[in-house]
């Protein structure tokens, strides 16, 4: 089935996921909503990832193959520049989409014409400790200024306008573990971070191929890229005295983690 003008572009960027690239894709492929195209695109993987997306027979899944790894945020404006639909959303290759989650948040963007950037509660399936949570991402940031002290919305529950895009120029490219969440505050900068009180999402966390595992051993560059984002936000939100002390503790936290570091480095 070939789609010529989708209403909703999917990104999915993949990166040794062989253990969970087909069902991911396969969740895309079952969606009651069908005016879609898959965004797939594998950033240098060298498992059999490359093999289960060439795999797939679906016209409405388009497939790029990067020679090399190109990090996620380079790989994540790569597929936005491929994205024929008006909306897109993400779906991370190691997680799987509820069948009827196109079809929700397409209809929440048709009921709220003002709505620029749409997520959902999700589940998260954390290997190590072989447990499931139902995140309530609706209930935790009913003040949305939460999020201005921690990330609550799972990237692949995100739905967004072409439109807004146009306007910050796709994901942060100074940020290589936390580009989704700087997206996200950029956004509520400019525009409501809108939530559907749904389950669309299920996500896989805490296995050995994700991409925070990946990055773990980076910790200089999570806890740099924590300062370089608290320090944005006091710049550019307007803060009460209680967000300005939590705000001004977290950089204090952060840059101590970052000496630390350092120290650790030179000794």
């Amino acid at each position: 089935m070939k789609n010529v003008n989708p209403k909703i572009s999917i990104i999915m960027t993949i990166y040794n996921h062989e253990k969970f690239l087909k069902k991911s894709i396969q969740s895309i492929i079952n969606q009651s909503f069908r005016n879609w195209e898959l965004v797939a695109v594998d950033n240098g993987s060298n498992d059999n990832s490359r093999k289960i997306l060439n795999s797939i027979n679906d016209k409405r899944v388009k497939k790029f193959y990067l020679k090399k790894n190109i990090g996620r945020t380079n790989c994540l404006n790569f597929s936005l520049e491929k994205c024929k639909g008006k909306l897109v959303a993400i779906n991370d290759s190691d997680d799987f989409s509820d069948k009827d989650r196109l079809k929700n948040q397409f209809n929440y963007f048709k009921k709220n014409n003002k709505c620029q950037f749409l997520a959902s509660n999700y589940t998260l399936n954390d290997k190590k400790r072989k447990i499931k949570i139902r995140t309530d991402t609706f209930n935790l940031i009913k003040n949305r200024r939460k999020i201005l002290f921690e990330n609550y919305i799972a990237h692949s529950s995100v739905m967004y306008t072409k439109k807004i895009i146009k306007k910050l120029g796709g994901y942060p490219k100074n940020y290589k573990y936390s580009q989704d969440y700087m997206f996200y505050l950029k956004i509520y900068l400019i525009n409501e971070i809108h939530i559907i009180n749904k389950y669309l999402v299920e996500i896989n966390f805490n296995h050995e191929n994700t991409e925070t595992n990946r990055l773990m051993h980076k910790n200089f560059t999570i806890f740099y890229e924590n300062l370089k984002r608290l320090r944005w936000i006091k710049q550019n939100f307007f803060l009460s005295s209680l967000e300005k002390l939590k705000i001004n503790y977290k950089i204090f936290l952060n840059y101590l983690k970052v000496l630390q570091i350092k120290i650790g480095f030179n000794s």
